[in-house]
């Protein structure tokens, strides 16, 4: 029986494991406003809700990761730097590929489910006093943000490595007041427009939001317009502000590294990452040693980013790429390790994306599209609607891509197969939502 499906929690009945865990962020509490004016009262309750837990937020140092694309990734390479030098991290990520766990590391690792439960247990007795007040019922994330940030200060981590959730400013995770806080911002571009705008500007306002005053922050250089943007709410904040250029940071690898995650993006993901990590280690007194920083960097995984699977003996690969610049990293990324051939992916996206530059992105390196549309339920239960299979397939025909319409994952799955090549792996992506599908009907490859 799936979270959706169990019988709704006694009101005030303890969360005692994953299951309540699931039930509780997943049913019984709204997802994330969708305007930034509701946002921005939703940091008000976050910060309202840690500060009945005691603030613990600011109990550890913590790097603070925002941007379009690639934040997950850097968190990941992050986590896995600290933990080759011998750190205890929790590390905060969002949104989950397979289980709620996930969002919740301890030393790169879901942690416990018992653990989980205890520290939302301890947010839902403030949450009620919260969600009773004029600014509204605390949403699921704001919620879970809590829990992360009360367990990661019970286990005394020596970092927490946060992830935000949607922009920067008004997001849950940017309550840290610490003036230690290191802020890294990634790449980019143009996703959720409708909340954090539709320029290029507004967005990277918006990231720019998690920069610390009198702080330090790096980020990838963008374009002029976001450059320029950056460095202006730097100057406001006090914030010294390092913007690198994709070629610098590759180059602060170590020659010859291969990654668990490939792909040009990925290593300028990992570069980011090097560069913040050598701050904290110049920082905080410790030295960023070149064998370990190399362990970490082939270490580091995340689960739904070119995760491996296998169908019925057929190579699958899962990403939760789910907007256009997403996607074209995901492309050259296929396109470099199967040069001149062209896979068949199948696409399930959600409801309001961008399907025509979603598929643009990927429709020079696609043989077929088989359309699909993704579950809700179980653990990936929540607000998300699935934009229908025929606008995603009406997306391909407007892109001159051969397509198929089929009504769920595992029937796209045999009809993507039917259409591959052998040894050609179907490309399974779109949204996080179409990874929980396929890792259901899949099975996982094991790394060498």
């Amino acid at each position: 029986m799936t979270a959706t499906q169990t019988t709704r929690r006694a009101p005030g009945a303890p969360i005692a494991d994953l299951d309540d865990v699931a039930r509780y962020l997943l049913t019984e509490l709204p997802s994330s406003g969708g305007t930034v004016m509701t946002a921005a009262a939703g940091r008000r309750r976050a910060r309202m809700l840690l500060s009945l837990l005691g603030s613990p937020q600011d109990s550890m140092r913590t790097v603070h990761v925002a941007g379009t694309a690639g934040k997950g990734s850097v968190s990941a390479f992050v986590t896995a730097l600290l933990r080759a030098h011998g750190h205890t991290v929790g590390t905060y990520l969002s949104p989950h590929a397979h289980t709620l766990l996930e969002r919740f590391l301890l030393d790169g690792a879901p942690a416990p489910g018992h653990a989980v439960a205890a520290a939302l247990d301890a947010v839902r007795h403030q949450e009620r006093v919260v969600s009773q007040g004029s600014l509204g019922q605390v949403t699921m994330f704001e919620a879970a943000t809590a829990a992360a940030f009360r367990l990661f200060s019970e286990r005394a981590v020596d970092y927490a490595v946060i992830e935000t959730g949607l922009g920067g400013s008004y997001d849950a995770t940017n309550t840290v007041t610490r003036s230690d806080k290191l802020a890294v911002i990634t790449a980019i571009g143009l996703d959720h427009t409708a909340v954090l705008g539709d320029t290029l500007p507004q967005i990277a306002t918006q990231k720019a939001g998690i920069l610390p005053r009198s702080g330090t922050a790096f980020a990838l250089r963008g374009g002029p317009e976001v450059a320029a943007t950056l460095a202006a709410q730097a100057a406001l904040r006090d914030c010294r502000l390092e913007q690198l250029a994709a070629a610098e940071l590759a180059a602060c690898l170590p020659r010859g590294l291969e990654l668990a995650v490939p792909g040009e993006h990925q290593r300028v993901n990992a570069g980011l990452a090097v560069r913040a990590v050598r701050h904290l280690a110049a920082r905080d007194g410790w030295r960023l040693d070149p064998r370990r920083t190399e362990q970490g960097l082939r270490e580091a995984r995340l689960p739904g980013r070119w995760e491996r699977r296998d169908w019925h003996g057929h190579p699958v690969i899962l990403d939760g790429a789910h907007n256009a610049m997403k996607l074209a990293s995901l492309a050259d990324t296929v396109a470099r390790n199967w040069p001149g051939r062209a896979p068949v992916w199948v696409l399930a996206c959600k409801q309001g994306k961008d399907l025509l530059a979603g598929v643009a992105a990927l429709a020079g390196n696609a043989g077929a599209v088989v359309a699909t549309q993704f579950r809700t339920e179980g653990q990936q239960a929540g607000s998300a609607v699935p934009a229908p299979a025929a606008q995603i397939a009406a997306a391909a025909v407007h892109e001159g891509v051969r397509v198929i319409v089929a009504p769920g994952m595992a029937e796209a799955l045999r009809r993507a197969v039917a259409l591959s090549q052998p040894d050609l792996p179907v490309i399974v992506t779109g949204s996080f939502h179409a990874v929980a599908d396929a890792g259901g009907v899949t099975r996982p490859v094991l790394s060498p």
